[in-house]
C-alpha cells in the first residue's frame, strides 16, 4: 500500500518541519484559486528534535492550534510533508520488465543505495520513461518509524492523512509552470535549517539532496560576528542581508563564507548530474526558494558565483514565484501574506495545491 496517497479529494497543506507548524488551504472562488486559510506557528524545541518527533500528543496540539489560528480550514483531509532529510530519492535503470516484477525488482536495486535496512522504509516509484529495452523509475523512501508517528500524530489531531509528500515534490508543484515543461532545471530552497537541491526535468523530479547549512547558520555567524544575540542578528539579517553600505560590511562578512559553501554544493550538485546523466542534459536555470533566498543580494551574488569563470552559457539564476499557480492570491478574501515573507511558505503552498493541480509525476 503506497503511502504516498492517490486520491484527489479536497484537502489542506501542513508543512511540519523542527522550528515551525504551517498550514494552507486553497479554495476555489469562481475562476480563481484563492488562499483562503493559512497560518505559521513556532514550535517548541521539546517537540521536534533533528528531524524526529519526540512527543506524538505535543505535536498534535501544536497542529489543532496551527489550524484553529488559520482561519476556516473546511475539510479535515490533509496533505502532509515528509521532510529531505528523512527521506530519499533514487532513479533506477531496470530492463523493461511487467509492473508486478518492478515491485520486486525495486528493494533489490535499491539495498546498497540507503543507509537503513530495506524492510524499514515505505517503498513508492513510478516509471520516468522507457525504451523497448529498459526503463528508468524514480523511487522514493521513507523510513516507517517516522511516518509511523507522523500517521499517529495526524490521528491525535482528528485528522485524515490523505497523503505524505515529499518537501520537494510540494515545493517543485508550487514553482514549476508551463513554461518549465521542457526545462532540464535546479530548484535551491534555502530555508531555516537546511538547504536542500531538486533537480526537476520537463517537471519531474530526478534528483533530490540537502545539507544541515541555511539561514540559521546565517543568523549564528551574524550573532557572533556583531556580539549581539540571535534575536537581534535575525533583524539584522533580514534588514540588512548583503548589501554593501559600509556600516554593514560585518553582517556581509559574516554571511558570505556560509553562503559560499552552499553555493559549492550547488555546484557540486549541477557537476554530479551532468556528468553521470546518460542523456548529457544541462543544468539552464536555478530557481531559488525558501526564506533566506529573499535576503538582499542573495540572488545576484549567487548568480555570479555560479556562472563565474564557467566556459559554458551562463545559467540564469531567479527567484521562484510560489504564487505562479495561484491566480488568485490577492482576491478579497484572500489570507494576506508579506510579498518578502512567500517565497519561505513554498512547500506549504505546493501542498495545498496537491487535489487542484495535479501532475502525475510531481507525485511518487
Amino acid at each position: 500500500m503506497s503511502i504516498f496517497g492517490n486520491k484527489k479529494i479536497k484537502v489542506f497543506g501542513l508543512d511540519i518541519s523542527d522550528t515551525a507548524i504551517k498550514v494552507m488551504e486553497i479554495s476555489k472562488i469562481g475562476d480563481k484559486l484563492v488562499p483562503s486559510a493559512f497560518a505559521n506557528v513556532p514550535l517548541s524545541d521539546k517537540v521536534i528534535n533533528n528531524h524526529m518527533i519526540i512527543s506524538e500528543e505535543r505535536l498534535a496540539e501544536y497542529i489543532r492550534r496551527a489550524i484553529d489560528k488559520a482561519g476556516k480550514v473546511n475539510t479535515r483531509f490533509v496533505v502532509c510533508s515528509v521532510p529531505e532529510a528523512k527521506s530519499f530519492v533514487r532513479v533506477v535503470t531496470l530492463p523493461k520488465m511487467p509492473e508486478d516484477e518492478i515491485e520486486t525488482a525495486i528493494p533489490y536495486e535499491l539495498e546498497q543505495d540507503i543507509p537503513i535496512p530495506i524492510d524499514q522504509v515505505y517503498l513508492d516509484w513510478h516509471i520516468l520513461k522507457q525504451t523497448e529495452e529498459k526503463m528508468e523509475i524514480l523511487v522514493t523512501a521513507a523510513p516507517k518509524e517516522y511516518i509511523d508517528a507522523l500517521i499517529q500524530t495526524l490521528e491525535l489531531a482528528k485528522l485524515t492523512p490523505l497523503a505524505m509528500e515529499l518537501e520537494s515534490q510540494a515545493t517543485a508543484r508550487a514553482l514549476i509552470g508551463s513554461e518549465d515543461m521542457k526545462k532540464t532545471l535546479l530548484i535551491v530552497d534555502l530555508a531555516t535549517q537546511q538547504t536542500s537541491f531538486i533537480i526537476v526535468d520537463k517537471g519531474g523530479i530526478e534528483y533530490t539532496s540537502s545539507v544541515p547549512i541555511a539561514g540559521n547558520a546565517f543568523t549564528e555567524s551574524i550573532a557572533r560576528n556583531l556580539g549581539i544575540n540571535k534575536p537581534d542578528a535575525e533583524n539584522v539579517k533580514r534588514a540588512m542581508g548583503l548589501t554593501s553600505e559600509s556600516k554593514q560590511g560585518s553582517v556581509r562578512d559574516a554571511i558570505l563564507p556560509i553562503l559560499d559553501s552552499i553555493i559549492d554544493e550547488i555546484k557540486n550538485v549541477i557537476k554530479f548530474f551532468e556528468n553521470h546523466d546518460i542523456d548529457k542534459r544541462t543544468i539552464g536555470d536555478i530557481i531559488l526558494c525558501g526564506g533566506t533566498a529573499q535576503l538582499l543580494g542573495v540572488a545576484d551574488y549567487v548568480s555570479t558565483r555560479i556562472n563565474l569563470g564557467s566556459t559554458k552559457s551562463n545559467i540564469r539564476v531567479i527567484l521562484g514565484d510560489p504564487w505562479a499557480k495561484v491566480n488568485g492570491y490577492n482576491h478579497p478574501k484572500a489570507v494576506q501574506i508579506k510579498k518578502d515573507e512567500v517565497l519561505g511558505y513554498t512547500t506549504v503552498i505546493g501542498l495545498a495545491l496537491r487535489d487542484i493541480d495535479y501532475h502525475p509525476r510531481y507525485r511518487l
